[in-house]
């Protein structure tokens, strides 16, 4: 400004030159700076935020996992209730695995199901825990994914109650179908949850949750892929 001018030129010649280039270096300086790193403005600052998905993250857990789940349930319930109403049992549905003699593996079968059901339970909870520090295109992904697995589920018991009722080549290769699907899609779900987390957003969580909520996710899926579309459907026809 002109203040300063005045005082730089009331300097001996030699000290204002020195004064005027070391000011020419300081702006230049902040000018390279300020093309380098330009200010945030508030669009660039939000950019991080948007990346999460906060409350529909956990909206989306909430529904997929709880709300379809418990639709799945319900047909589970339905196909039990009208098996005994109509046979006196629903034994049927374990095909020749409740046969004499494959004791041994009904009974590894039981044991597969109680273990992927409590799994169940703290993979929901890590799902809880990461899905709002997520970007949203990992909460669709593993949320889509596990939609996928249930919406397939939901086939399930109708047709076998359907097969039951009256044996179908048609219906059986139908049932055979959607195992696959249903199979594909939960290993699908699984791989997302291991993944396809970001390995900050896996610290930040408490290890006994983490290690649980992994362990179970896996113990679900494999339940579901391999014994439920594997080795089932075999002793079903």
């Amino acid at each position: 400004d002109l203040s300063s001018n005045v005082r730089i030129s009331a300097l001996p010649p030699d000290h204002a030159i020195a004064v005027r280039v070391a000011r020419a270096c300081a702006d230049r300086s902040v000018r390279m700076s300020e093309i380098s790193d330009p200010p945030q403005t508030p669009t660039m600052q939000s950019v991080a935020e948007d990346e999460k998905a906060g409350s529909y993250g956990t909206c989306s857990v909430v529904i997929v996992y709880c709300g379809v789940g418990c639709l799945l349930v319900a047909t589970y319930v339905w196909g039990v209730a009208t098996l005994l109403e109509r046979h006196g049992t629903a034994m049927q549905l374990w095909g020749r695995i409740g046969d004499p003699g494959n004791e041994e593996l009904l009974h590894t079968y039981y044991a597969s199901i109680i273990a992927a059901t409590i799994g169940f339970f703290p993979s929901l909870g890590y799902a809880l825990a990461i899905a709002p520090r997520l970007p949203k295109r990992t909460v669709n992904l593993i949320c889509g994914s596990f939609f996928g697995f249930y919406v397939t589920e939901l086939f399930w018991m109708p047709m076998c109650v359907a097969y039951i009722e009256q044996p179908r080549a048609a219906v059986y290769v139908a049932i055979r179908l959607q195992l696959v699907a249903s199979g594909s899609c939960v290993l699908l779900w699984a791989w997302a949850k291991f993944f396809a987390v970001p390995a900050h957003i896996v610290q930040e969580v408490s290890p006994c949750l983490r290690v649980s909520g992994l362990l179970g996710t896996l113990v679900f899926a494999l339940h579901c892929a391999i014994m439920d579309a594997t080795i089932w459907p075999p002793f079903f026809r």
